[in-house]
Parts: structure tokens; sequence; C-alpha cells
């Protein structure tokens, strides 16, 4: 809604820096000197001099008109369509370019009417009264008949001793509103539009001294939401791969790459403020063996079904670690020891009752349930147990 002010204001402020830039062109037509011509059509570069009787007196134009040209392209790029220096009564016209159409249309013109009344249509005789006011005039836009071509005139009347001397005709696309449109929202990201239909917000102004009404400035919900969807949806994407980016960094901190299970490095700190444990060793029998004989890509296949096996057997608040190698520590909560030896035989049997990668695996397991004790103390007790189950002939538990 701010910005619809503002573009209003822009709109102004650019129509009013090519009026100003068009009224400078006054100074030069005055102190320019005249050259005596004949009757025809005289060529300086792009600029015609379509004079109508022979031995009259022209205005030597041509510089100031490069000039007023190459400074008009640079406050208006691309949107100049001719400029016309008509003098009064019609004498002579230097025309910049002289478009298909235009010689037939000036040759209409007489001295006493078709001038006379262009002045009379755009006020344009007593402009040199106006201090303050607009001593140019706009036109309402219009489609050109000679070229088919949607434009408005600038007209600037030059006085001398409050006579009408000469006009400037500046023809400017009228597709240069939509220009100054486009690129404030290209820079602003803004979705704004002139006169749109059935916006929900907008702003009223008025083009400096233009013959037309005023227009409006305003936006259209959907225009909003289509160009808000692309950035919405980048957004989106970028927080969504900041999400899975953090929750895989996060992942690698805390899991094993290769069983999933948890970091000994990441879960001992916690265990270490633990006082109360209920918790099983589990090591995978004759591992060595394995590696040795199957190679450590099977070894590696055997570490992680074990851990696959034991993930699924616990509950979601009870906590598997890979502690090392084929090594497992099993903490789990609120559990008594009864029911820890009855988990560790579930364990122990789902291992053992399959074979992994073609081979029967079976592992030994120690546990111990303690409180009022360090972790360091109970992790020795079941270590000690789990040395039992081995040195009893392995594939079973033992609880100290």
């Amino acid at each position: 809604m701010a910005h619809s002010k503002q573009l209003i204001e822009k709109l102004d402020d650019d129509y009013r820096r090519l009026f100003t830039t068009i009224r400078r062109f006054g100074s030069f037509y005055n102190n320019s000197p005249s050259l005596t011509m004949h009757n025809g059509v005289h060529k300086f570069g792009d600029i015609s001099v379509v004079v109508r009787q022979d031995n009259t007196q022209v205005k030597h134009l041509s510089d100031g008109l490069d000039k007023l040209n190459s400074r008009l392209d640079t406050c208006a790029p691309d949107s100049v369509w001719s400029i016309v220096v008509l003098d009064v009564p019609s004498r002579y016209g230097v025309f910049y370019p002289l478009r298909p159409g235009y010689l037939a249309s000036f040759d209409t013109y007489a001295p006493s009417d078709r001038v006379n009344a262009m002045v009379e249509r755009e006020r344009l005789n007593n402009t040199y009264r106006e201090f303050y006011g607009c001593i140019t005039r706009m036109t309402e836009a219009y489609v050109e008949s000679e070229t088919h071509q949607r434009i408005r005139t600038i007209y600037y009347p030059i006085h001398n001793n409050q006579a009408l001397d000469a006009i400037v005709a500046v023809d400017i696309k009228e597709s240069r509103t939509q220009d100054i449109v486009d690129a404030y929202n290209d820079e602003h990201h803004t979705v704004l539009n002139i006169d749109g239909l059935d916006n929900i917000y907008s702003e009223r102004g008025k083009l400096p001294c233009a013959n037309d009404g005023p227009y409006q400035v305003g936006f259209h919900y959907l225009d909003v939401l289509k160009a808000s969807l692309a950035p919405s949806f980048l957004l989106a994407t970028l927080l969504h791969l900041a999400f899975h980016s953090f929750r895989r960094r996060d992942h690698s901190i805390k899991r094993d790459e290769m069983t999933g299970l948890f970091r000994r490095d990441f879960y001992e700190p916690r265990f270490n403020r633990m006082n109360r444990f209920a918790m099983l060793v589990i090591d995978i029998d004759h591992f060595k063996q394995i590696n040795d004989e199957h190679g450590h890509q099977t070894g590696d296949e055997v570490i992680k079904a074990c851990a696959s096996i034991l993930s699924s057997h616990i509950r979601s608040e009870d906590v598997a670690v890979r502690w090392g190698g084929e090594e497992f520590v099993v903490m789990f909560k609120g559990i008594q020891r009864n029911a820890l030896f009855d988990k560790a035989e579930q364990i122990r049997q789902a291992i053992a009752g399959k074979k992994i990668m073609g081979l029967p695996v079976t592992v030994s397991i120690g546990g111990h349930v303690a409180t009022n004790t360090t972790f360091s103390q109970a992790y020795k007790a079941a270590d000690a147990a789990l040395y039992h189950s081995k040195h009893r002939g392995r594939n079973r538990v033992t609880l100290a």
C-alpha cells in the first residue's frame, strides 16, 4: 500500500523530468542562427526540415535536436517516438525523424487553421504567463494516424515578446508509463498495476500537465499470491534442505554410521551422570574368525544384522550403543533383574535363531542391575558377567 503512493510520486517525477528537459530546448531555439532555405525537404542526418516556400528563414536546430533526443533517451530509454518543431505560422517544420505519413500530414497544415486549432485545443497561446503552472502540455494517449503507434504528445510552446514563435512536439510512447511501473516492480519486488480491474487496494494519481483524467495504482490479490509462490517455495525448499542437513549432521554426531545405534562417544558422558543401571553388554561370538575366514565386508554385514535384531527387541525409551567393534551396550529404563534376564534371552535367541549371511551367528551377553553406583562400576560388573558367558561356552546370558 505504501509502494502505491511511492509509485505515483515516481510517475510524477519521471514525467516532470521529461518536461524540464524539453523546456531547456527553448533557450537553444532562441539563440540559434537562421538559414535561408527553399521549398522542399532538406536532410541533416536523421533530421529533416520541410520548407513550404522559397527564401524562408529557418532556424538551424540540428545540434540542439540531437542533444535533446540524447537527453530524452537517457530520461526515458526507448520511449521517444519523434520530435517535431513547428514554426508558427507553419512556414516550415523540423522532424526528428520524418516518419512515413508525416510529410503528407504537414502539407495539410494551413497557417491559419490547423496550427491555430492545435494552439487553441492545447491552450498553448499564453503559457508564458504561467509562472508556476504547466508551461508544457501533455495529451491523453492516442493512436497516431500516420504510424498507428500509441503515443502521448508533449507540447512546449516557445514565446518571444508575448508571441508564439514555435511549438516543440515530443511524441512519447504510451508504453513509457508501463515501463516505469515494470521497473518499479522489479526494483521493489512489488506487483503494482495501473488501472487494474478488481484491485483489492488502489491509490489515485494524475500525470502532471496531462489532459486526461486520474489513474489508479493498486494491486490484485492474485498477483500478490503468484508473486509470493516462487519465493515461498524457494524458502520452504531451503528450510527443508536445512532441516534435513541438520538432521543428518545431528544423526552423524549421535549415531554410528554402520549400525544406526548410538555412538559411544556421544552416550558415554550421559551414562557417567547416572546412578541407576539395568544394562546388558553384548558381544558377537567368534567374530575374529568370521572376519578372517569370510572377509571384513561379511563381518560388517554380521554387525549390522545383529544391531538390527537388537534394535527390534528393545523399547523406544531404552538405549542401544555400539560400544566398539562387535560389542554393544544396552541400557534399559525401569526394568528389574528377572525382566532383564528375559530380555537378554530374547535377544540371544533371536540372533541365534537365524543365519546371517549364510552363517550361524551367536552372541554372549552379560548383564547387571544396580543402584547408587557409578557407570564404571556397573559396566565392570556386566563385563565380568559377559566374560563368564564366554568362558562357559558362549551363546548364553549371565547376570552379575
